[in-house]
């Protein structure tokens, strides 16, 4: 009998040592819909946040590698972490370095965790819908409705990082305009023309800027 355990422990050691990271993809497509899916990238095209699970190992450590093949990253885990977007290419121009630092712009998050970048550092609060119901609970329509305000939380983003910030706000109203409606391209048309003026007017336009008529010299005449 004490072999048998013996053996049926050395038979289910590799299976223990197995271990699974669990990974979820938050999906935004052109319209600002949300969906969540598990192990299950987004589709192409759409905007891809990643949010892994800790995995438990339970294995020995394996031999360290030569110092030559660098260690790959280590993955982050809590909050979703943006690895994919619209378009994330544009680079500021190096003739645009002589242009003005672009307005400030802040990281925010409202009260349900949703991230998004904005241009208030105090933006007006929300009204959630709270659930309404009658004297005896009941809680069909008609029986009017509530809301509590609640802000959201913003912090400003450092100076060293506002050009991506800005470059990957100019992507997100980029794409959104690209999948515009006839219902909403006007309004998708004038959040991305704003957002384009303000980038191309500060060291991070991805265009070197235009020469001024009145600085240039004109050549000379033969």
């Amino acid at each position: 009998m004490l072999r048998r355990c013996v053996l049926l422990m050395l038979l289910l050691a590799p299976c223990m040592g197995l271990a699974q990271e669990t990974v979820f993809y938050k999906c935004t497509d052109a319209k600002g819909a949300v969906s969540m899916q598990n192990g299950t990238p987004c589709a192409p095209g759409m905007k891809q946040e990643i949010r892994r699970v800790g995995e438990v190992r339970t294995v020995p450590v394996p031999a360290k590698k030569p110092q030559a093949d660098a260690p790959p990253p280590a993955p982050v885990y809590g909050d979703f972490v943006m690895v994919s977007g619209p378009n994330m290419k544009r680079k500021p121009a190096p003739e645009s370095a002589e242009l003005p630092a672009p307005p400030p712009l802040f990281q925010c998050r409202t009260w349900d965790g949703d991230d998004y970048l904005g241009e208030k550092e105090m933006p007006p609060p929300r009204c959630v819908p709270l659930q309404v119901v009658g004297i005896d609970g009941s809680q069909a329509l008609g029986m009017g409705s509530a809301c509590e305000m609640r802000d959201d939380t913003c912090t400003a983003i450092p100076d060293d990082g506002l050009c991506d910030a800005w470059l990957r706000r100019l992507d997100d109203a980029e794409f959104k305009l690209k999948y515009a409606g006839n219902d909403n391209r006007g309004e998708r048309q004038a959040a991305f023309d704003g957002i384009d003026a303000k980038v191309k007017a500060s060291r991070c336009s991805p265009v070197a800027p235009a020469a001024d008529p009145a600085t240039t010299t004109p050549a000379p005449t033969p």
